[in-house]
């Protein structure tokens, strides 16, 4: 039996634990309320930069010893940061539930960002931004948000630009940060798994009550772009395939308007398996067609996707300007509507027995949205959607006279 409670420690710290006894498995997300949107140009990168040092040593563990006690326990620990938010996560066997708090609490309050770690850590990160450049799939993260974002800070990329950013930023950067916004009332913690409520409310006051910090939050300028006819075409050396992408700027996330949100998440599952069923099985035109939708505080975006030959581009291009023209119209039925809910709803029960995706979920819900709740509110949302109302959103949301396009295509 699934219970949930949430409450905020003394010194502002929100705390959201999602407690399900039957699974083995606890998952741990803390969420800082920080990410490239709330970076400076000449420093972008320094967020995620900021992320690798945590796991870099503390007052009183190096970063081997942190390694070693993740490994000991059989745990998993990682992170990543996004445009508005960096988000550390462990998951752990139940019974060493307080050793992984313990950690992250550690990681978070006492980081040293060590100097001789902060200097060797500069090269995996630029080989980091090396591997998503050479990474086309990666057009909707990085060249898609360029086009729709324009004179916004989310066109900058999450990673940062190694020769004008990542070689210059000095530690003091990250201290600057890491002092200003890392602190209580900025951050979010879930407890997602095989855990009593008491268990963890009080593992969460032991490891972090103690944790004070000044309150700095971030000041973010919400997206307020229209829709344009854009194109742009990249040309890169050292890829064969052509990868094309076509989007729209959206609305950001607005807790008034959960239903639309919801409900532009369902359009997007329908474009999605349209797309596969088009571009892939009906057309053999790429092995990887896909559609993304992503709303949160300060912008929004749809866009949809296909790495495809350079002979083919015109032909996946008019599959998905097509395919966005019927959503735009309303093309599309009852019974593609209620699989489509259908589907995503059963995603959120499958969710529940997996402890970190739940916390993840989670913990970004409640700094992104600041609606933690909403994993538990989305399922009952979804089921609701009418017929009229999706077509409805579809046609306030996606306009085909005004779309922008990212062409990728290898340098010859």
């Amino acid at each position: 039996m699934v219970t949930k409670k949430s409450f905020v420690l003394d010194n502002g710290l929100r705390v959201f634990i999602y407690s399900f006894p039957e699974l083995e498995t606890v998952g741990l997300s803390l969420g800082v309320r920080y990410g490239s949107v709330d970076e400076k140009p000449q420093v972008n990168g320094a967020a995620h930069f900021l992320e690798h040092m945590m796991f870099k040593g503390t007052k009183k563990r190096t970063w081997k010893d942190i390694n070693e006690q993740v490994k000991d326990m059989g745990g998993y620990d990682n992170a990543y940061t996004d445009r508005e938010i960096t988000n550390y996560l462990f998951q752990v066997q139940k019974n060493y539930l307080e050793k992984g708090i313990s950690l992250l609490s550690d990681m978070t309050m006492n980081s040293t960002i060590p100097k001789k770690e902060f200097e060797l850590e500069r090269g995996p990160i630029i080989n980091e931004n090396l591997i998503h450049e050479d990474n086309p799939e990666n057009l909707f993260y990085d060249y898609m948000p360029k086009v729709l974002f324009k004179g916004h800070p989310a066109e900058m990329p999450v990673g940062g630009n190694n020769e004008l950013t990542i070689k210059k930023i000095t530690r003091d950067h990250l201290f600057e940060i890491y002092k200003r916004y890392y602190c209580p009332k900025n951050m979010f913690l879930c407890i997602a798994g095989g855990v009593k409520i008491e268990t963890a409310k009080k593992l969460a006051e032991k490891y972090f009550e103690k944790y004070e910090s000044e309150f700095n939050t971030p000041k973010r300028t919400i997206f307020k772009g229209k829709n344009k006819l854009r194109k742009e075409v990249v040309k890169k050396s050292g890829i064969k395939q052509a990868r094309i992408a076509i989007g729209f700027s959206l609305d950001s996330f607005n807790s008034k308007k959960v239903d639309e949100y919801a409900t532009m998440g369902i359009i997007n599952e329908i474009i999605k398996y349209r797309l596969y069923e088009e571009v892939r099985e009906k057309n053999g035109l790429s092995y990887d067609p896909f559609s993304v939708y992503q709303a949160g505080n300060t912008i929004g975006m749809i866009s949809a996707e296909a790495g495809t030959e350079p002979k083919n581009v015109e032909k996946v291009r008019k599959i998905i300007t097509s395919e966005f023209e019927k959503i735009e119209k309303g093309e599309f039925d009852k019974t593609e509507l209620e699989r489509m809910k259908k589907s995503t709803i059963i995603k959120y029960k499958i969710y529940r027995e997996r402890s970190l995706d739940m916390a993840t979920n989670i913990a970004s819900s409640g700094v992104i949205e600041d609606e933690p709740d909403l994993f538990d509110k989305l399922p009952q949302i979804i089921e609701k959607i009418t017929l009229d109302k999706a077509r409805k959103v579809a046609e306030k949301n996606i306009n085909c006279n005004r779309y922008s396009e990212v062409l990728l295509m290898p340098k010859k």
